[in-house]
């Protein structure tokens, strides 16, 4: 799973090599990131003129479906599992139609051990950030103004990082993020897309490094968080 990120990074400073067209995220540096909190996704959407403009939103982390009743059920849909994504009634939707990419300095998960619960920090391994695979939606809330929502997608682990968790995110190359975000795949074609995203992972391309148990309050939030311990 992936229940805690990062977010130490400017998604704006990608603006060039992302080819972003409106940048709407107001960014502010924050390193202990929970579910419920507005995070930067990257999608693709068409204006009222029909033309497609590639963009950097805000949504809340937690995906809310159109026929949701309350938005609290996002605090249950922060991930999607991949294996499942294609037919759950939360996602299927927006697997289909809602695609986006998360730009994000990092991650953090827990390894059991025998002396608890030990928090690593996975980064990507070079000065790129990460980018995961995610989901989003969008739902009219009681002031008829619209939430957007968004849920990172999730796969088994492979290589190194199952030694510390048995579910990781779904990253995507930089290369592949055109083809994950692009709304103009058919509905038929997006479980093949879906199945060479997966392929493409490549756990290697993650490091990791151990850091303070104080990352597990969430009322923390320093930059000493992600710096590595012994």
């Amino acid at each position: 799973m992936c229940g805690r990120l990062n977010m130490s990074l400017d998604p704006a400073d990608l603006a060039d090599e992302l080819r972003l067209d409106v940048v709407s995220y107001d960014y502010a540096p924050r390193f202990n990131v929970p579910p419920g909190s507005f995070v930067p996704i990257v999608v693709e959407r068409l204006d009222e003129d029909g033309q497609l403009h590639r963009r950097l939103e805000t949504a809340s982390w937690g995906l809310v479906p159109a026929w949701a009743k309350d938005p609290k059920i996002g605090f249950k849909a922060f991930n999607a599992r991949s294996e499942t994504v294609l037919e759950k009634p939360m996602f299927r939707q927006a697997i289909r139609r809602r695609r986006c990419a998360l730009p994000i300095a990092g991650y953090y998960e827990w390894e059991n051990t025998a002396d608890g619960k030990q928090p690593w920090m996975m980064t990507a391994a070079g000065e790129d950030p990460l980018f995961m695979a995610g989901l989003f939606e969008f739902w009219k809330q009681p002031d008829a103004a619209w939430l957007v929502s968004t849920t990172i997608l999730t796969m088994e682990s492979a290589g190194h990082l199952g030694d510390v968790h048995h579910r990781m995110p779904v990253f995507l190359g930089r290369d592949q993020i055109s083809d994950w975000i692009d709304p103009g795949v058919l509905t038929n074609d997006v479980p093949d897309l879906l199945a060479a995203t997966l392929d493409r992972v490549d756990p290697a391309s993650v490091t990791r490094h151990k850091v303070g148990k104080a990352v597990g309050n969430v009322r923390n939030d320093s930059p000493e968080l992600a710096e590595p311990v012994a």
